[in-house]
């Protein structure tokens, strides 16, 4: 499964399933699992668990079938693509934003810091990770006095920053927010 991550990856992006894809050199699965014994594995409705089968299916091979999360009950992260794209997002801006904490906690460096991961979003909307027919539509990002911050905030050194984002599936909006702790003024 790793492998067929990692080609998904390569090939598609991280919001894409890794699911319905074929597996190379494989001939058989060791079980083979029917229609009827999927639907018990798509999501027990007690624990919201998911089991994502891989199984041989006449023309098409052996192939991975079902991207859902052991979260199968909760509605933000019940699918592997959209949990992995939010990893994938809070790890890039996290990391793309590092540079925060040694400048001034002010209107400037919002301003920088909003523009930036706004770009990094756009390009992840254009590539189709994103749902909206616009931007604005797809993802927001919010920094500043008034919006993520207080007065103490900023005196405390803290930039809190938020995006909300519309994963391709479910097409509503899932929100990150996260910190950075700069120099305190």
């Amino acid at each position: 499964m790793a492998g067929i991550y990692a080609r998904v990856d390569f090939e598609r992006g991280v919001w894409k399933a890794p699911a319905n894809v074929s597996l190379r050199l494989v001939k058989d699965p060791t079980e083979m699992v029917t229609n009827m014994q999927q639907e018990n594995l798509n999501v027990d409705a007690t624990t919201g668990k998911s089991i994502n089968v891989i199984r041989k299916f006449a023309g098409k091979g052996v192939i991975v079938w079902g991207a859902r999360t052991l979260a199968g009950n909760d509605n933000e992260w019940r699918y592997v693509p959209v949990r992995r794209l939010f990893i994938f997002v809070e790890e890039s801006v996290k990391k793309a934003t590092e540079f925060v904490v040694f400048e001034p906690n002010d209107a400037n460096t919002w301003l920088r810091t909003k523009a930036m991961i706004e770009n990094f979003l756009t390009g992840l909307w254009r590539d189709g990770a994103l749902a909206g027919a616009k931007p604005e539509q797809a993802f927001y990002v919010k920094v500043g006095l008034g919006q993520t911050m207080t007065a103490l905030d900023i005196l405390e050194g803290r930039m809190n920053i938020e995006i909300g984002m519309a994963a391709v599936r479910p097409a509503e909006f899932i929100i990150l927010k996260f910190s950075h702790k700069l120099q305190e003024s």
